[in-house]
């Protein structure tokens, strides 16, 4: 059977309606259960039958492999409507027989590859709660075909979270906001619904966040939140001749983020994070000192965690080593244990002023506030760990941020004589 000859039509549950009119900005926030990755999935599929030469990126800020994308749940959408025959599903993308096309990209480590892109017509960030200022501020101009569309999905986390503020708080023109719940999925599965209950039962907050889709009201499991004070975070310019160090967290196939910190007497000041992923070594030598230039900064030592000290085994050569070949020294940070570490974060924080300016770490910021244990839900308890997500890069770089600069300290409260015994010489 020809596209052509496909007549499908879908009737829309009244929070959608307007996804069936045209909008610059179609947004769909809620919480979990609420079908909206499954409706959005439903409309997309429809439109590229319907439309030869349709062209949609799905986006989401991380996307390490092609598993984490929505191309799977593209593809069973396209199996369940029946219209299989009409795409073509590959490894990396799906082709429509019309030529129509899905692409699928992560923004962090793609952002140059998202500028070239042209002739998009629509495209869906899912999981957006995790789109950065920054991300946003490059794709939106980037969608500029005319009658495209951007299509937002998300369960909201922080109510400063730019994703929430941009798009729920202070709406852009002529958009389409709409939150759904799992209340208004009429095909909401009983299995969910227990889970649903028991949590319910259990704890009211998270209850409330994670299926009535409210942004997060307690701080319960956050290990750095509470300790964040609005009066610390200002704009601030880079003082000249004062040296600026760099914190990193060094990832291998993952995310690497730094920290860049100049003390100025006992004041602390957080001038700038970054964060981006897929990139060598190389990348971030070249970003801190392209920041170094442009600020007409003065750099003081440069920090890495403590594995930076092993070998790979297609080259032979440590991180650290690779480092220094290319013109970067690192001090490598204490192996202590990572509660340790933690502790040493939550004394320092409330004496750290962090830069508010575009060019600060609005970014950085955020990722200490969301950064949390991982919580049980069968248990309704948070666990003893970490939740390993989107901000753990930042809050492990300032992890060990903390960790140095206690170690100073150790060392700077030293007195100045070592030993008392001393010899006459006469």
């Amino acid at each position: 059977m020809n596209i052509s000859e496909k007549h499908l039509k879908i009737d829309l549950m009244p929070k959608w309606e307007g996804f069936g009119e045209p909008h610059r900005y179609k947004i769909a926030y809620g919480g979990r259960g609420s079908g909206k990755s499954w409706t959005i999935a439903t409309l997309l599929v429809l439109e590229s039958l319907q439309t030869p030469g349709f062209r949609v990126l799905c986006a989401r800020e991380i996307q390490k492999s092609i598993q984490d994308s929505v191309l799977q749940l593209l593809a069973d959408t396209i199996d369940r409507l029946g219209v299989s025959d009409c795409f073509e599903v590959q490894k990396t993308q799906i082709l429509g027989k019309n030529g129509s096309r899905f692409l699928f990209l992560g923004l962090q480590s793609n952002i140059t590859k998202v500028k070239s892109l042209e002739g998009l017509n629509r495209v869906w960030v899912e999981e957006a709660e995790a789109v950065t200022q920054s991300s946003w501020e490059t794709l939106i101009p980037t969608i500029r075909q005319p009658g495209s569309e951007i299509w937002v999905s998300f369960n909201p986390n922080d109510e400063l979270d730019d994703t929430f503020q941009r798009f729920v708080v202070n709406p852009q023109k002529d958009s389409y906001v709409t939150k759904v719940n799992y209340s208004d999925n009429p095909f909401f599965p009983d299995e969910l619904e227990k889970e649903r209950v028991y949590l319910k039962s259990i704890n009211t907050d998270l209850y409330n966040h994670v299926w009535e889709g409210e942004v997060l009201s307690n701080r319960d499991g956050s290990y750095y939140a509470k300790y964040v004070n609005n009066n610390q975070v200002l704009p601030m310019a880079v003082e000249p001749g004062i040296p600026v160090s760099t914190y990193w967290d060094i990832g291998v196939a993952d995310s690497t983020a730094i920290w860049f910190v100049q003390t100025i007497g006992r004041e602390i000041r957080v001038v700038h994070s970054y964060e981006n992923s897929g990139e060598g070594i190389q990348h971030y030598i070249n970003y801190v000192y392209d920041w170094r230039d442009k600020q007409h900064a003065t750099f003081g030592a440069h920090f890495a965690p403590h594995d930076i000290r092993v070998r790979s085994y297609s080259t032979g050569k440590s991180r650290l080593e690779t480092a220094r070949s290319l013109g970067l020294v690192f001090r490598v940070t204490p192996n202590i244990g990572v509660q340790d570490g933690i502790d040493a974060a939550r004394q320092l924080i409330p004496r750290c002023w962090f830069n508010s300016s575009d060019d600060g770490c609005a970014d950085g910021l955020r990722a200490l506030n969301r950064y949390r244990k991982e919580f049980d839900e069968r248990r309704g308890t948070y666990k003893s760990h970490p939740l390993h997500d989107w901000s753990s890069h930042y809050a492990d770089a300032f992890r060990y941020f903390a960790v140095n600069h206690r170690e100073v300290n150790k060392h700077m409260s030293r007195p100045a004589v070592a030993s008392t015994d001393w010899a006459v010489l006469g």
